[in-house]
């Protein structure tokens, strides 16, 4: 060891087998509280209460993740800082004997305070003891944890007062403000606590054990600050083990083991990750002897390992999951298997900390984090059963926890994960898909999972069935759209299908768009005289669209048959879909049933209107559109957007300016992310003919409205890649690293041969040696994953 070993009593660890021990001998103190007049401190200096502080090396990083609890400053903080102080009045008392000390107005603001003590810290010396705890807990409850960190400095640095009061103070502190401070401030702290009053410190670490346990060692990570707290809490640790009652006595009720446990079993996670494996097992030893290490938690340890560090560590997680400690338990198992990655008993005891996390009652989701990097640790060295990953999913659905359910998708399907691991399944399916589909910047992510759905024929819940076609249709998968309506639209719950109005809607635009694209290709193919096959190819590809997008619109109005009788929105719906594919008679017909119920139309009816008008004559949409606001209602993104679309079809310029007149007044909550991007479009098509300077002044334009709406997420890694290919065709590096950033650096697959593609060519761009921000280019190339050019000399490389 490279510690001094003191002259100490040997013992060894029950149901530990002798042949571990001989390779480590292991020592106690001759009594619980540690003190002993001879022999050196197990953490360095002389063994005495009175210890000064020892700084040891740089801190050792180890990989971790961050699960100690953290007490909430809602329960640290009494309603009013005044319930805190009122109860140390007596305590000040002695203070205030001393006329030097005392202060006639005790009522000082923070900023009074914060300005006072900067002009002369003399100033905040004699104040007293509840103004400096209103204060300090006014600081914390504020955030202002630096002016919180400065009257505890002032309390231990220059208040004037007696140690009793100044002792009073800290101990309130500690009690009920341990996590606004830092550690250092802490180890100050108990330091005084425990040279000026013994019985104090030694009643509150019995108070506060588990919480300052988990501020100062709980984790791997080693901090300057751990050898000299170990210092102090060890010998108060064992001292305070020896009162603790064995479990076996509690009867009745829930039982929660104290918070020294808590504290002993992190200590000994630190006093490994240190390498001080006696001082661990004397812990062990004392946790073994009053019942807290259960009888089964060193089973198998003759086969497991030679290590009885490793041990110990095994036998600690499993009696933390015994006493409920996940979070420590898995701060622990992260630690240990990056020691023993191939360990099976380790590989068996991880997934049995993973089961533990996701089996409780109210999940959080940083049990479902904690889960998920617990899983990606074992997988290089053993596949994680279906099970656990399925409970992972369903788990991740009950506490909401999207990002992570997200980030263990991605990770299962990466190339490189040769084991297939189990899809989300049940309600975890399309709760995944809303969320790839909403609010995930990897869209890609929902086509991989609607390409699974397809392929294992994965069960979709019912009443989730068509919002999961819907999302699929809208992200503009036609393939996968349309084999899962296919699927579902036959059989008993057929209904689910294909009476849904939003997936009809989503069906119908989508396959009628690619009926009208492909009918352009083929149209286009037959004027530049491509061979026959090509051209019916594209012609089949449009009939087959066509003819799909029809069935869904003819089931939907039959399932609703007889439409007079049908509900408002399902006839809205239908009229809806009959002006997208050009039955506008049947649309017309279907509106009429609503005015003959004298139902009259809101705001969406009108926008479903306004899209059959302005199809026909976008001028007699906008003219639409000054009735509504005459008679008060309000045309919203979508309302403006209709017109323009049609209008730039049309090529009338008069109404595609109006309509962006529009758009420009409205705020962000009346602009959607469609509206965004049609407005894009618009402005493209009319501009991206034109000179290079008139292209980008265009893009320019379109940057601008962006920034005009900021809180409009813009998921539409085509539309970004028309905006940087563009950028590019104009030759401004800027403009196409900036669209390449916002929409698609996230939201696109990095490896996939485009965007290999439009990075070069951006990157191509930026070394140019015109380029407008030369200061930023090595960082704009890192970002594209570019590496800087080598120039052959000073004179080759560009300049600002």
């Amino acid at each position: 060891m490279s510690f001094c070993r003191p002259l100490l009593l040997p013992f060894h660890a029950p149901k530990v087998p002798r042949k571990y021990l001989a390779t480590c001998s292991v020592h106690a103190f001759p009594n619980a509280s540690g003190r002993i007049n001879t022999g050196k401190h197990p953490f360095g200096g002389l063994h005495t209460r009175a210890n000064t502080l020892l700084t040891t090396s740089t801190p050792v990083a180890h990989p971790t993740i961050h699960i100690s609890k953290r007490v909430e400053p809602t329960t640290n903080i009494p309603d009013t800082a005044e319930s805190t102080t009122n109860n140390w009045n007596n305590a000040e008392s002695t203070t205030n004997n001393n006329p030097d000390n005392h202060v006639e107005d005790n009522k000082l603001t923070l900023a009074e305070y914060d300005e006072q003590r900067a002009r002369d810290p003399k100033s905040v010396s004699t104040l007293p003891v509840s103004t400096y705890l209103k204060t300090f807990f006014s600081a914390a409850k504020l955030d202002k944890l630096d002016l919180a960190e400065s009257v505890v400095s002032d309390i231990l640095d220059i208040y004037e007062g007696t140690d009793e009061s100044r002792c009073t103070m800290l101990v309130v502190i500690l009690e009920k403000g341990l996590s606004f401070l830092k550690r250092e401030t802490v180890l100050r702290m108990l330091q005084y606590l425990n040279e000026t009053s013994v019985s104090r410190f030694d009643t509150l670490i019995t108070r506060i054990d588990g919480n300052i346990a988990r501020r100062m060692i709980s984790g791997p990570t080693i901090f300057d600050t751990d050898r000299p707290f170990l210092r102090l809490f060890y010998p108060a640790l064992l001292q305070r083990l020896e009162t603790i009652r064995n479990p076996k006595f509690y009867k009745g009720g829930v039982f929660v083991p104290p918070g020294i446990i808590y504290a002993a079993f992190a200590a000994i996670q630190k006093l490994l990750s240190m390498s001080f494996t006696e001082y661990a097992l004397n812990i062990f030893q004392a946790l073994t002897q009053i019942g807290y290490i259960p009888s089964d938690a060193l089973r198998d340890v003759e086969n497991s390992s030679d290590n009885p560090s490793l041990i110990m560590a095994m036998a600690v997680i499993r009696s933390c999951l015994s006493w409920k400690f996940h979070a420590l338990a898995a701060s622990i198992m992260t630690e240990t298997i990056i020691a023993n990655p191939t360990n099976q008993s380790i590989i068996n005891l991880n997934i049995d900390i993973i089961h533990s996390l996701l089996s409780t009652k109210d999940p959080s989701p940083r049990a479902v984090s904690t889960s998920g990097h617990l899983i990606r640790r074992i997988h290089p060295h053993s596949p994680v059963p279906d099970s656990v990953i399925r409970l992972f999913y369903e788990t991740a659905v009950v506490a909401d926890a999207k990002e992570e359910a997200e980030v263990l998708y991605a990770f299962t399907r990466q190339d490189r994960v040769d084991h297939q691991y189990a899809p989300p399944h049940n309600a975890a399916l399309p709760w995944l898909m809303d969320h790839f589909a909403t609010t995930s910047s990897r869209t890609h992510l929902a086509r991989t999972l609607a390409r699974e759905a397809v392929e294992n024929e994965l069960l979709i819940p019912i009443l989730h069935r068509a919002r999961f076609i819907a999302r699929t249709a809208a992200l503009g998968y036609a393939t996968q759209a349309r084999i899962l309506w296919e699927r579902h639209a036959a059989g008993k719950d057929r209904a689910a299908v294909v009476g849904n109005s939003a997936l009809m809607i989503r069906m119908v635009s989508l396959f009628w768009k690619m009926h009208k694209t492909y009918l352009e290709k083929a149209t286009e193919s037959e004027a530049q005289k491509e061979p026959r096959e090509r051209i019916e190819k594209f012609k089949k590809v449009s009939e087959d669209a066509a003819d799909l997008a029809e069935r869904v619109r003819t089931a939907f109005g039959d399932h609703h048959a007889p439409l007079e009788k049908a509900q408002h929105f399902h006839l809205t719906s239908f009229a809806r879909a009959c002006f997208i594919v050009g039955k506008l008679p049947e649309g017309y017909q279907a509106f009429s049933h609503l005015l003959s119920r004298r139902e009259y139309p809101d705001l969406y009816d009108c926008n479903v209107a306004l899209s059959a008008i302005s199809q026909v004559n976008p001028a007699l949409g906008e003219k639409m559109i000054r009735q509504m606001i005459a008679i008060g209602l309000r045309p919203d993104g979508v309302s403006y957007g209709t017109a323009l679309h049609y209008a730039v079809l049309q090529g009338n310029r008069k109404v595609v300016d109006s309509m962006l007149d529009h758009i420009r007044a409205l705020d962000d909550k009346e602009v959607s992310s469609t509206t965004l991007a049609s407005l894009i479009r618009v402005t493209l098509t009319l501009e991206e003919k034109g000179s290079l300077e008139e292209l980008r002044h265009m893009l320019g334009k379109i940057m601008d409205m962006m920034d005009m709406f900021p809180e409009v997420s813009l998921a539409h890694t085509y539309l970004g890649k028309k905006l940087v290919y563009t950028a590019i065709r104009a030759k401004d590096g800027v403009l196409a690293y900036n669209f390449w950033k916002r929409l698609l650096k996230k939201a696109a697959q990095w490896d996939d041969w485009e965007q290999q593609s439009l990075r070069h060519g951006i990157a191509t761009l930026i070394r140019e040696p015109s380029f407008a921000l030369p200061k930023y280019r090595n960082a704009m190339l890192l970002q594209l994953g570019q590496r800087k050019r080598k120039w052959r000399s000073e004179e080759d490389a560009p300049t600002a």
